[in-house]
C-alpha cells in the first residue's frame, strides 16, 4: 500500500477518536472503503509465469555467410536456433529473442515486430530480438547499413527463402510460448569469465588495429537471470556476456553459432534446460583464442575451449542464484537517441527513419534505445550496435540499480559505436564500420543514464508478494555487500516490512535492522544508503554499526515517502569474517520516522 496514504490515514483516524459514535462511523466506513481499494489492486493481480523455447533454424542448402568478406556455406558445423523466453506479470507480457544470427538491419526487426503486432497484438516495446553475433551463420534480410560501409560484398541477391523461414519460425516460438506459459520464479546473479579480450592493438604510431590487446579495456562480467519453476525446479537461463563469436575466422564454411552457440548447448547438456546467451558490448571485445590468432591449433579444439573458459563460470554463477522471488513486475520504455552522422557518409534506403536532418543541415542517427525494468533491482538496457565496453562499464558503475545488463545486438545494427578518446587510434571500428562522430559517447551516456535514473527509477514496480526473510549476506562476484530489508532481521515493536516496496517502514528510535554478514576482506568499505524520507520527517541521524566500528550520518529528504535515493553515506572499516551489521537511530525522538530503509550497500574501496 503507498505509505504515505497509509500513514495519513493512520493518523486521520486517531484524529476522529474523540467524535460521537454515529459521527464516527461514516468515517470510519469511509477509510475502510479507501483501504479495500488500495489493496485490491495488489491481491487481484495474477501470479509471475513464464515459458521458454527453442526452435531450430539452421537452413538446408547452402547460403551466404554474413560477418566477413562474402561466401557461401559448404556444410553444418553445428545447428543454430531461435531461443525465446516469455515473461508476464499478470499485465504485461514481454518477449525476449536470442537468434543464432551475425546482425539484422533494423528495418528487418521493423518488418518482424510489425507481423507480431498485427498477428498477435504484441507492442513493438514489449519485442526484443537479439543476436548472438556468430560470424558463421546465413545472412537474413536486406543488409541495410553494411552494404553502405562495404558494398562489394553484398553484389549477390536477398535470400528471401530463408529470410521468410526466419520470420516465420519466430512468429512460431512466440505462439508456442504462450501455449506453455506456467508460474514461475525468478532469480538473478553475477558471473565472472576471461573468455574475451581487448581487440584493438595499438602499434608505436598509435594506429588500432584487429588483433589482441591485453591491456585494453575490458568487461569480465556475466549478467544472468534464472528463470525456475513453480516447485523451484530450473526452467530456463538468460546470460548477458559481451564476446565477438569470431572463434572461427573467414576462411570457415561451416554454419555455426560459435562461441556463444557452443557454450549455450554445452551449458544445456548440463543444466537440462535452454540458456539464452545475450550478447553485450562487444564492440571492441574478441574471444580470447581464435583461428586466426592460434591458426596451428584445430579450430575444433580452439571453439571447444570456451565451454570451460565461459561455460563453466555460467554454471558456476547459476548455482549463486539462491533467492529467487514470484513477485515480478516489468516496466518497459524506450526512447530515441540524436546523435551527428559522420560527414559524407551516405545511408541506405531502408533505414530512412533512422536519420533526419537537423533545422541547420546537419544529418543526425537517430538511435533507438531499449528499457526494461524488473522489479526495483534489474535494469536492462539495449541498442542496436556494436558499442564498446567503456561505455556499458561506466553506465552499470554510474546505475541506481544493483543489476544493470546491456543487451547489445538487438532490435537491428546501426555500427560500431566507440568511445571519444578512440577516435585518435582509428582503426576498422572507427574508420570502416561506425556512421558517428565523437560526439556519440557523451551523447549515448549522458542520455541512458538520465533515464534509469529518472524514468525507470522513478517508475515504481508493485511486487506485493516480496516476502521479508532474513538471510545471511555474502559477497557477490565484485565484492559488493548488499543488506537488503528482505534479508535483514527487522527488531523493533514498531518497524514492519512493507512488501510492495520492499523496504522498512514505520522505523521509529527504538527500531534496528540486523545482518550476519560474511566479510571476504577487511579494509575500508563505502556505505550505499537507499531510502526514502519525507520533508518533514527528514534530518534524523543514523548509526550503522560493525563490531566496534561505527559511521554516524544524517538521513537527508529523499523528496516524499513514495520517493526511493541512493547515494554514499560514508566509508566505515571492517574486518574479515562473519560479523552482525546494525542499522538504526542514533538519537532518541518521540514521534515520527527515521526513514523508511530498503537497503543498505557496502563496497571495498581501492587502496592506493
Amino acid at each position: 500500500m503507498n505509505a504515505t496514504i497509509a500513514r495519513s490515514l493512520v493518523t486521520n483516524i486517531g484524529n476522529f477518536t474523540s467524535l460521537p459514535l454515529l459521527d464516527k462511523r461514516p468515517i470510519v466506513l469511509f477509510f475502510l472503503f479507501t483501504l479495500w481499494l488500495l489493496f485490491a489492486g495488489h491481491t487481484t493481480r495474477a501470479d509471475f509465469r513464464a515459458a521458454v523455447v527453442t526452435i531450430d533454424i539452421t537452413p538446408n542448402s547452402p547460403k551466404m555467410l554474413l560477418g566477413y568478406s562474402a561466401r557461401q556455406s559448404t556444410g553444418i558445423h553445428d545447428r543454430i536456433y531461435h531461443r525465446i523466453i516469455l515473461l508476464d506479470d499478470g499485465i504485461k507480457q514481454f518477449f525476449l529473442v536470442s537468434s543464432e544470427i551475425c546482425v539484422v538491419s533494423p528495418s528487418e526487426y521493423d518488418h518482424v515486430a510489425a507481423l507480431l503486432q498485427r498477428k498477435l497484438g504484441i507492442d513493438p516495446l514489449n519485442f526484443w530480438w537479439s543476436l548472438t553475433h556468430t560470424h558463421s551463420a546465413p545472412e537474413v534480410g536486406v543488409p541495410g547499413l553494411p552494404a553502405v560501409f562495404m558494398g562489394e560484398r553484398y553484389k549477390h541477391e536477398v535470400d528471401t527463402a530463408y529470410t521468410s523461414m526466419v520470420e516465420q519460425k519466430l512468429i512460431e516460438g512466440i505462439k508456442e510460448a504462450r501455449r506453455k506459459l506456467a508460474p514461475a520464479r525468478l532469480g538473478v546473479g553475477w558471473g565472472f569469465s576471461q573468455a574475451n579480450i581487448n581487440r584493438r592493438a595499438v602499434d608505436v604510431d598509435g594506429k588500432a588495429s584487429l588483433g589482441l590487446n591485453p591491456d585494453g579495456a575490458v568487461d569480465h562480467m556475466i549478467g544472468l537471470m534464472r528463470l525456475d519453476k513453480a516447485d523451484g525446479s530450473p526452467l530456463a537461463l538468460i546470460a548477458n556476456y559481451a564476446i565477438h563469436g569470431t572463434v572461427y575466422g573467414p576462411e570457415n564454411l561451416e554454419i555455426s553459432g560459435d562461441a556463444p552457440g557452443i557454450v549455450s548447448s554445452y551449458v544445456e547438456q548440463k543444466t537440462g534446460i535452454p540458456l539464452l546467451f545475450i550478447n553485450g558490448a562487444a564492440g571492441n571485445l574478441a574471444p580470447i583464442y581464435s583461428v586466426v590468432t592460434y591458426p596451428f591449433l584445430s579450430k575444433e579444439k580452439e571453439l571447444r575451449q570456451f565451454r570451460v573458459l565461459l561455460g563453466d563460470k555460467i554454471l558456476e554463477a547459476n548455482k549463486k542464484i539462491i533467492l529467487t522471488t514470484d513477485s515480478v513486475h516489468l516496466f518497459t520504455g524506450s526512447m530515441i537517441i540524436e546523435t551527428p552522422r559522420k560527414p559524407n557518409l551516405g545511408w541506405s534506403d531502408d533505414l530512412a527513419k533512422y536519420t533526419r536532418t537537423s533545422n541547420i543541415g546537419i544529418n543526425m542517427v537517430r538511435l533507438p534505445a531499449r528499457f526494461l525494468k524488473i522489479n526495483e533491482d534489474i535494469a536492462i538496457w539495449s541498442l542496436p550496435v556494436e558499442l564498446f565496453c567503456e561505455i556499458s562499464n561506466e553506465v552499470r558503475e554510474r546505475s541506481p540499480f544493483p543489476y544493470t545488463f546491456y543487451y547489445g545486438y538487438t532490435n537491428g545494427w546501426l555500427g560500431y559505436l566507440p568511445t571519444e578518446k578512440e577516435w585518435e587510434h582509428g582503426g576498422y571500428e572507427i574508420e570502416t564500420v561506425c556512421p558517428y562522430t565523437p560526439a556519440v559517447e557523451k551523447d549515448v551516456k549522458e542520455s541512458v543514464i538520465a533515464y534509469l535514473e529518472g524514468e525507470m527509477k522513478g517508475t515504481r514496480s508493485f511486487t506485493s508478494q516480496a516476502i521479508n526473510k532474513p538471510a545471511p549476506v555474502r559477497p557477490q562476484i565484485d565484492g559488493l555487500l548488499r543488506c537488503t530489508a528482505e534479508t535483514g532481521k527487522a527488531i523493533g515493536k514498531d518497524v514492519k516490512y512493507m512488501s510492495e516496496w520492499r523496504a522498512f517502514g514505520w522505523f521509529t528510535a527504538g527500531s534496528s535492522v540486523e545482518w550476519e554478514v560474511d566479510v571476504e576482506k577487511a579494509g575500508e568499505y563505502e556505505a550505499l544508503l537507499e531510502w526514502s524520507v519525507s520533508n518533514e520527517e527528514a534530518g534524523k541521524e543514523f548509526l550503522l554499526q560493525a563490531k566496534d566500528k561505527k559511521l554516524t550520518g544524517i538521513v537527508a529528504s529523499s523528496g516524499s515517502w513514495e520517493k526511493y535515493k541512493l547515494e554514499k553515506v560514508g566509508v566505515i572499516k571492517l574486518e574479515a569474517g562473519t560479523q552482525k551489521i546494525v542499522f538504526k537511530s542514533n538519537q532518541p525522538f518521540k514521534t515520527g520516522a527515521l526513514l523508511d530503509f530498503r537497503e543498505l550497500r557496502l563496497r571495498r574501496m581501492k587502496s592506493e
